[in-house]
Parts: structure tokens; sequence; C-alpha cells
């Protein structure tokens, strides 16, 4: 491999100490803000990583004035968020991007919380977003620079962890986390991409040497159909595959006024506007920021550039219209 620009390698070095950082974080036992914590290190380190790769290849990843000037901080260029460097390497419905959307939005929900009873719930997402830095890593810079080597599995007392009480705060995250998955393309939301599933069969053999590994992770290759049969069979023996259906319970404008019909509540498009209006549960048309919205109440489909509403807004309208 070519020796790298400085500042690139600087950046690299970066990316790999906070992605590090954060398995550590997430894996510590005595970790009391684990999914707070290893988003905003994650988050880090693959800004880090792709401006790193941006340094390596000479690309200005600087935002820019409507007069073409670059827009400066405190004397400095002001360079692309993590979103925005993500859109310029990855395509618009690719399971990283998708990954690492869900995390850049989830960050300013709560960086500044002690959420427990999100851990549970991202623990996918979360080993995805480690996986996809690792294989980005190799791929762009080689396995000189690769993780894996540092990083084990941690020992777990109990095979699955006891549901914690939720606060309310923790119930909209968790709402906000289910429509978001709930608008994702099937081939998205089923990607090991976007959330790492896996389950832990216990290896039986009769002989083992010395180089053998108590735990390994087999990556599911579509190229070799052969192969992967017999883990199917595996899987199976232990539990039905489950395909997530998107959007599902979610309803488009005019669905919510047939819902509401069979309630027997009887509403006009105009008035469902200006009471999403008036809740400010998505953003106007003018706003440049349509995922904007409250997520207990509305979500935004990217694939078919619309807003879709949740059974909580049902209820919500039942009791407006009385």
């Amino acid at each position: 491999m070519n020796r790298l620009p400085k500042t690139a390698k600087l950046l690299l070095e970066k990316a790999r100490d906070s992605a590090t950082q954060a398995i550590s974080t997430y894996n510590d036992p005595r970790s009391c803000f684990r999914t707070g914590n290893f988003t905003i290190l994650m988050i880090v380190a693959w800004t880090a990583l792709l401006h790193s790769n941006f340094e390596k290849n000479k690309t200005r990843y600087y935002y820019k004035l409507p007069n073409g000037r670059y827009q400066m901080i405190d004397g400095e260029r002001k360079a692309w968020d993590l979103l925005e460097s993500a859109n310029h390497i990855f395509q618009a419905n690719d399971p990283v991007l998708k990954n690492l959307e869900l995390f850049i939005r989830l960050r300013n929900k709560i960086e500044h919380r002690n959420l427990p009873a999100l851990d549970p719930e991202l623990v996918g997402e979360c080993q995805a977003l480690v996986l996809n830095f690792e294989e980005w890593l190799f791929l762009k810079y080689g396995k000189d620079y690769s993780l894996i080597n540092t990083i084990f599995i941690p020992i777990q007392l109990t095979s699955s962890r006891r549901s914690l009480p939720k606060t309310k705060i923790e119930d909209n995250i968790i709402d906000f986390i289910q429509g978001y998955r709930n608008v994702l393309q099937p081939d998205v939301i089923n990607s090991q991409q976007f959330s790492f599933k896996a389950y832990l069969v216990p290896k039986i053999g009769n002989h083992r040497s010395s180089s053998d590994m108590a735990i390994e992770f087999v990556k599911y290759d579509e190229s070799n159909p052969r192969e992967m049969a017999k883990y199917d069979k595996a899987i199976i023996a232990i539990k039905e595959k489950h395909i997530s259906v998107a959007n599902q319970n979610l309803y488009k404008p005019s669905d919510v006024i047939k819902q509401l019909s069979k309630r027997g509540v009887v509403i006009t498009m105009n008035w469902h506007t200006n009471i999403w209006k008036k809740y400010s549960v998505r953003p106007n048309k003018i706003d440049s920021n349509k995922t904007n919205c409250k997520s207990e109440y509305c979500v935004y489909d990217s694939a078919h550039n619309d807003y879709l509403y949740t059974d909580k807004w049902l209820d919500l309208l039942v009791k407006e219209h009385k």
C-alpha cells in the first residue's frame, strides 16, 4: 500500500482509536451508558474514516456557500458531517448508509441521556455498525489496519437479558427506532449490513487443536448456496425465519381517513392537514429536512417520498375530533 498523506494517516488513527474505544465501552460490564457512548464514539470513528479516505483520494470534502466560496468556522473550512460524507460514497438505499442514518439520528436523541432500556433494542444494529466499519476499513486500507485481531467476543452471564422498565423518553425513542425500521425496504431491513443477526450454536466435536476457535462468525455468502444451505438447516432447527414487512401499521393520509371512518369518525383531508400542522408532527413542504418528524406519530418514507402515520396518530385524531 502506498504511503498515506499525513492528514489521512492521522484521521485513520483517530478512526481506529474511536472505534476501539466504542467497542470497549459497549462490552464493559460496568457501563451504564452503553448505547449512548457507543453511538457517539462510532460516529466519530466513521466520520474520521471517511474523511481519511477523502484526504487519501484528494477529494475536497468541505461545504460551500452559494457564491462558491468555502464555508468557514473559526478560520477553518467546514468539513462535511458524517451524513453528507456518507451520501457521497454510498448509494441511497445501501444498508450501510441506512444503518449509519439510524445512529446519526439517534445521537441527538440520546447523547445527553442515560437510557439503558435501549441497549437490547439496538444490539443487531450496533453489531452491524461495527462490522460495516471493519469491512470498509479493510477494503480501503488493507489487513494491516484491521481491528479484528484486537477484538474479542464478550462473555455473557445469561442467555438473555431481563426486560428493563422503560421511561417515557425511552418509549418514545424505541417508537422512533421501530418507525425508522418500518419504512425501510425489505431487502434493507433483512440485510446483515443494517442489523446483524446471528444464532450462537454450540460447537460439538471430539477433538480440538490449539488453533481451534471456541466461537466463530461465519459470513453468509450468497455466491456459495451449497455451503450456506448447511447453515440454513441449522438455523431452521433453532428458530423459524422471520421477515419484517415494510410499512406495517403505517398509513397514508387517505388510509388515515378510512381507518377513522371505521371508528365512526369522519374527517376531511384539509382538517387532517390542519391537525398535523397544529401538533408539528412533520415538516412543511418548504422544510429541507423531510425526516424531521415526531416519530411516535409520523415517519418519512424515502422510497415513495411521502409521509406515513402511526396508530398513535389515529388515537390522537379521535381524541381531537371529540
